[in-house]
C-alpha cells in the first residue's frame, strides 16, 4: 500500500508505484512496465531455481495482450529446451487494454499457443478458484519433478475498466452483470458453506480481520514519508560506479 502511494517505506522505496512492485524478500518480481516484458524474467528466475537447485518453481503471469509480444516465444522455446520449472499463466479476461481477442489474432484459444513447442497447456475456468487450485498443483507438481514447463490460459473477466480512464466502451452493463452471477468469491463462499468448512460467525470472523488489516496497511501507508529527493540517486547509481554524481543535491 505504501509502495502504490508513492512513500519510501513502500517495497519499491515508494519508486515503483502500481507498475514496478518488486520484493526480493518475498521473492516477488513482479510489475513491468513493458508490456510481455515480464515473459522471459520468468524464464530466467526459472534458469536460476534449476542452476542453483533451490527446488523454486516460478509463476509468470501475463495477460491476453502481452501474449501477442514476440518474447513470449522466445521464452516458451527456451523453457521447453531446458526443462525449466516454470508456470506461465495468461489471465484472459478478454479484452487486454480494451481490445478484444478475437480483434488481435486469427484464434481465439490462447493456450494452444503452447502446442507449437509440445508445452503441456491447456485452458481453466479462471472464474472458479478450484479448478484454478487444481491446475495449478498439477503444474507445479510437474515442474518440481523436473519435466519442465506448462502454460495455463485463465479464462476469467474483469468487472472494472482497465483503469480509472477506461470508459469501457467496448462492452455492454449487460454483459458485465452476467460474469457477476459467477464471481469467484460467491463461488468460494458457497463452497465453503455448502461443505461445512466454516460457520456464518467464522465468515464474518475473517471479513472483520481482513478489513482490519486493510485499515491498518492504509493507514501506516498514510502516515509514512515519502522519498527524499536524493534516493533518485542513491536507488538507481552505484555511486562507486558513477563517481561523477554528486552526494547531494
Amino acid at each position: 500500500m505504501a509502495e502504490l502511494m508513492g512513500k519510501v517505506t513502500g517495497t519499491s522505496k515508494g519508486m515503483g508505484g502500481s507498475m514496478h512492485i518488486f520484493s526480493k524478500e518475498h521473492r516477488f518480481y513482479g510489475g513491468h512496465g513493458i508490456v510481455g516484458g515480464q515473459i522471459p524474467v520468468g524464464a530466467g528466475l526459472a534458469f536460476a531455481d534449476k542452476y542453483f537447485e533451490t527446488g523454486g518453481v516460478t509463476m509468470t503471469y501475463f495477460g491476453d495482450g502481452a501474449a501477442r509480444q514476440g518474447s513470449l516465444h522466445e521464452a516458451f522455446n527456451m523453457a521447453m529446451l531446458w526443462k525449466l520449472p516454470v508456470v506461465f499463466i495468461v489471465e484472459n479476461n478478454g479484452y487486454a487494454m480494451g481490445t478484444s481477442v478475437e480483434r488481435t489474432a486469427n484464434h481465439t484459444d490462447i493456450w494452444k499457443l503452447g502446442l507449437g513447442y509440445e508445452m503441456p497447456c491447456g485452458p481453466v475456468d479462471g472464474m472458479n478458484p478450484v479448478k484454478v487450485a487444481e491446475a495449478m498443483a498439477e503444474a507445479i507438481d510437474r515442474a518440481r519433478r523436473g519435466d519442465g514447463p506448462t502454460f495455463l490460459e485463465m479464462k476469467t473477466y474483469r468487472y472494472r475498466g482497465h483503469s480509472m480512464s477506461d470508459a469501457q466502451l467496448y462492452r455492454t452493463k449487460d454483459e458485465v452483470e452476467e460474469y457477476r452471477k459467477i464471481d469467484p468469491i460467491t463461488q468460494v463462499l458457497d463452497l465453503i458453506k455448502d461443505q461445512n468448512y466454516a460457520s456464518d460467525e467464522e465468515i464474518d470472523a475473517i471479513d472483520h480481520r481482513v478489513k482490519d488489516l486493510v485499515e491498518e496497511c492504509v493507514k501506516f501507508a498514510e502516515e509514512s514519508p515519502y522519498p527524499e529527493v536524493q534516493q533518485l540517486y542513491d536507488v538507481v547509481y552505484e555511486q562507486e560506479n558513477y563517481p561523477f554524481i554528486p552526494h547531494k543535491l
